[in-house]
C-alpha cells in the first residue's frame, strides 16, 4: 500500500508551491514519509532510475507538470536532509495515477506483476520438496473471507 499512501501525500501537497512546506514540516514532526527508504536498498533502490522514466514519459504525455513538480522537490529534500532514497513505489504511485488506475487499485496491480514469480517459487519448491524462503511460509488462515472495499 507504499504507493497508494504516495499519491495520498501528493494529493494532501496539491500544488508544487506547498511541496516545499510540507516535507519540511513532516520532517520536523517526524513523521513517516511514504515512498523512502528500503531494507536492502539503502542508497537508491534499482528500480527507480526505469520507473522514474516512465513516470516523466507519462507526465508529458498526459500534459502534467504538477506531479513531476511535487515529486521532486520532495525527493531532493529527503534526500539532502536525511540521506533517504526514494524506493519504487515512490515514482508507481503518481504515474498509476495519471494512467488512469484509482488509487484503490495500486496495490493490487503492484502484486498482479508478481504473481508469475511467486508461483515459480511455488512450482520450483514443490519440485525439489523443499522451501526456498522458509521465513516466507504462510501460517495464517487457510480460507478468509475478503471484505468488499466500500467496508472496508
Amino acid at each position: 500500500g507504499a504507493n497508494e499512501e504516495v499519491m495520498h501525500m501528493m494529493n494532501k501537497i496539491k500544488k508544487p508551491e506547498n511541496a516545499l512546506k510540507w516535507i519540511n514540516n513532516a520532517l520536523d514532526k517526524k513523521d513517516v514519509v511514504m515512498g523512502f527508504g528500503h531494507r536492502v536498498y539503502k542508497k537508491g533502490d534499482s528500480r527507480v532510475p526505469t520507473m522514474e522514466k516512465y513516470f516523466q514519459e507519462v507526465s508529458k504525455i498526459k500534459n502534467d507538470k504538477k506531479f513531476h513538480k511535487i515529486y521532486d522537490i520532495v525527493k531532493k529534500v529527503m534526500i539532502k536532509e536525511k540521506n533517504i532514497h526514494p524506493n519504487v513505489d515512490y515514482p508507481t504511485g503518481p504515474t498509476y495515477h495519471l494512467m488512469g488506475f484509482d488509487t484503490d487499485f495500486f496495490t493490487p496491480i503492484f502484486v498482479i506483476s508478481r504473481i508469475t514469480g511467486w508461483s515459480a517459487h511455488i512450482m520450483e519448491q514443490h519440485a525439489a520438496n523443499k522451501l526456498i524462503r522458509p521465513l516466507a511460509s504462510y501460517k495464517g488462515n487457510k480460507h478468509r473471507k475478503v471484505l468488499e472495499l466500500n467496508f472496508r
